[in-house]
């Protein structure tokens, strides 16, 4: 448990360092956000299937045949991750795509309000929205390093989480700089928004930790809510702006890295 805890705490602090280079500049070119964000949608999409579905599935077919019991288990565990991911999508409040032009004030793409300055609140609200949408990375993390001590799981997802997390801090930094926020405040909050991951890896652990029977529908339910986030999200976020070649390579550059990552730690 401890061990998850303070890796998860770590991977979610280093979201800052999105925020980061807000020290610096005001705003950010439209196709470096968008592959940013398909460098994210790679490392989620990787992490979630082949690392939290795979071991998900790790064991079903064995000299006796197939596990039906624990088929079961996983299918019904990514459903269920996929109806919480879509129950968030309906009740917490963000953007979908083609709406973060409106409140980021990337280069190149105009305004939707008469000032330059968008409403600090609205910028504090939309990081908020993402805490909370990281919820899931930690509970991910939890059940990773609950998937036994010889696994690698939970350090992949540790690093895949950490490098998504850095481009998260980009997608939340940006609005909070346009809105006029101080740098170090802005990095500040953008910091402080990444205790959501341990807290979700806490619970992560915690339900996998009840019986070995909910171990691959922890890891399923996980994999479910990634992976329709990336797809009902980020992806199409960052294919509505005319950067689609920028967006997918960074989608497979992401993968690609995880994929490595994977097969360094197996």
């Amino acid at each position: 448990m401890w061990q998850a805890l303070l890796a998860s705490a770590v991977t979610g602090i280093v979201t800052g360092l999105g925020a980061f280079p807000f020290f610096f500049v005001r705003t950010l070119p439209r196709r470096a956000y968008d592959g940013i964000l398909g460098l994210g949608a790679g490392l989620m999409l990787a992490a979630a299937t082949l690392g939290l579905l795979s071991e998900a599935l790790h064991g079903i077919q064995t000299s006796e045949g197939l596990r039906i019991q624990r088929l079961i288990s996983v299918a019904l565990g990514f459903l269920m991750g996929v109806v919480v991911a879509a129950i968030m999508d309906r009740f917490i409040p963000h953007k979908h795509a083609q709406g973060h032009h409106t409140h980021i004030g990337l280069e190149g793409h105009e305004h939707d309000h008469a000032h330059d300055h968008e409403d600090p609140r609205r910028s504090y609200a939309i990081v908020g929205a993402l805490s909370i949408h990281r919820f899931p990375e930690g509970l991910a993390i939890g059940a990773g390093f609950a998937s036994g001590p010889e696994s690698r799981l939970g350090w992949l997802l540790v690093i895949a989480v950490g490098i998504q997390n850095i481009c998260e801090g980009v997608v939340m930094g940006a609005p909070l700089r346009k809105s006029g926020i101080p740098p170090l405040r802005g990095l500040l909050v953008v910091t402080i928004s990444g205790l959501t991951v341990p807290l979700g890896a806490v619970v992560g652990h915690m339900l996998s930790g009840w019986t070995d029977a909910m171990m691959p529908f922890v890891l399923a339910l996980a994999g479910g809510i990634l992976i329709y986030v990336t797809s009902n999200e980020v992806i199409p976020e960052s294919h509505s702006h005319g950067h689609e070649g920028t967006a997918s390579a960074g989608l497979v550059f992401g993968f690609l890295l995880t994929m490595l990552l994977g097969a360094v730690l197996h």
